[in-house]
């Protein structure tokens, strides 16, 4: 009998050695099957969207783990248990220690192959996701890009075109139909086969008549393409107005130099497009269709208006006015820099009119004309203060002004101050 106790207390008893191999062989094969499983989930492939690096190095701290819980698990049963003599407590720690660092392998392995199968499923359906906003993200830009440039547009007026040519050709198959029943016609005529003639100027007068709705059905659709033509830059233009003369405003937030350099510089690139939309308007000429001839009886104020109406002379007339609305703007922003500018200016006369004022004493200025300097400083201030100038002339002055202005501080006599003061009370 082989006693097993457990703190010194008696917990169990062991028939005899038979059964206390016995016990050996069921944990050492558990601890072996266990391992081995470990060891296969170990083998298997990394899942998708992890990297094989990363489970190897889980992989190598659950073993780590597992055999100090083994090593543990051996220390305590030694430490708190016996089986009959030395030898038998620790053949049993041991197996018993194994088997604990195989169960907790095995089922850290699983759990480790589980939570590394549903990271990769995020990972992949992360990256999916990306993928297919950045996809979506590119043809919408594509898209942006396409209909600035008219893409669309264009594939309209190609449509259009296409049909034109089927058209044309469906309208030359009933004229050759037409000029073979004509032909057909003379040639019964002369050999004397009254008997089809009736039925094939039928015929004729019937292709005649469909030619002749096709032709006016023809004539309608050039001037559709013809107008769809010539709507095409203008459509153009309208899609790439800039959004930067936004920055003209003055409450927008932001540096005011920089906002107009902006708005300025997309004006400037807004005309270019304008000037290209021209060039390419006066291509459209080219696709004018041929009007048929007025009829004799037609009024007058029917080719007025019809002159009025021309496609190409409306898309012109809004190129201009898109055109002058923005020189228009451009030269408002203009005047507006300059206005920013002669600010800066008055500022700096401020300033030097500052150092001026501590430099008084040395050179003997009278107070009442420094007074007035400093007045008159006071007052163009006031008058920065204002809107921006809409006048050349009065643009002119400023500068001019300001020129001597600064000229005058640039000397240090009593009679460049002077130059100052009226070059300062000039701007009042």
């Amino acid at each position: 009998m082989i006693e097993i106790t457990f703190l010194g207390q008696l917990v169990a008893t062991i028939a005899g050695a038979l059964a206390f191999v016995s016990l050996l062989l069921v944990l050492a094969a558990s601890a072996y099957v266990l391992g081995a499983a470990a060891q296969g989930l170990e083998g298997l492939a990394a899942p998708r969207g992890v990297l094989p690096e990363v489970v190897a190095g889980r992989a190598r701290i659950l073993r780590s783990v597992a055999l100090i819980l083994g090593v543990l698990t051996f220390a305590f049963v030694i430490a708190t248990s016996t089986l009959g003599g030395t030898l038998t407590t620790l053949t049993f720690a041991a197996a018993l220690g194994m088997l604990v660092r195989s169960v907790v392998l095995a089922l850290s392995m699983l759990a480790m192959r589980t939570a590394a199968k549903l990271e990769g499923g995020r990972v992949v359906q992360t990256k999916a996701l990306s993928a297919a906003r950045a996809a979506e993200t590119a043809a919408l830009e594509a898209k942006a890009k396409k209909r600035l440039a008219g893409e669309d547009l264009r594939a309209e007026l190609r449509a259009a075109d296409a049909a034109l040519t089927r058209l044309r050709e469906a309208l030359g198959t009933l004229v050759d139909a037409r000029a073979a029943l004509g032909q057909k016609l003379q040639q019964g005529s002369g050999k004397g086969e009254m008997r089809l003639v009736p039925e094939v100027a039928r015929m004729r007068d019937e292709l005649t008549l469909r030619i002749e709705l096709g032709e006016r059905v023809l004539t309608a659709a050039e001037a559709a393409a013809f107008r769809l033509a010539c709507a095409l830059p203008i459509k153009k233009l309208v899609r790439r107005r800039p959004a930067e003369i936004a920055g003209l405003d003055p409450t927008a937030p932001g540096n005011p130099e920089a906002r107009l350099a902006a708005a300025t510089a997309a004006i400037d690139g807004y005309l270019a497009a304008i000037a290209e939309a021209r060039a390419e308007l006066e291509e459209v000429t080219t696709r004018r269709p041929t009007l048929p001839p007025p009829a004799p009886d037609a009024v007058d104020e029917d080719d007025d208006d019809r002159r009025a109406k021309d496609p190409l002379a409306h898309a012109r007339a809004d190129i201009d006015v898109i055109e002058a609305a923005y020189r228009s703007l451009r030269e408002r922003a203009e005047l507006t820099r300059l206005g920013l500018q002669a600010q800066k200016g008055l500022a700096e006369v401020a300033s030097a009119a500052g150092v001026v004022s501590k430099q008084a004493q040395a050179f003997g200025l009278d107070e009442r004309e420094f007074g007035l300097l400093l007045d008159d400083v006071a007052r163009a201030e006031r008058v920065s203060s204002i809107e921006p100038p809409v006048r050349d002339g009065d643009l002119r002055v400023l500068v001019d002004a300001l020129s001597r202005g600064t000229s005058a501080l640039d000397q240090d006599d009593r009679a460049s101050l002077g130059g100052v003061v009226a070059a300062l009370r000039s701007i009042g």
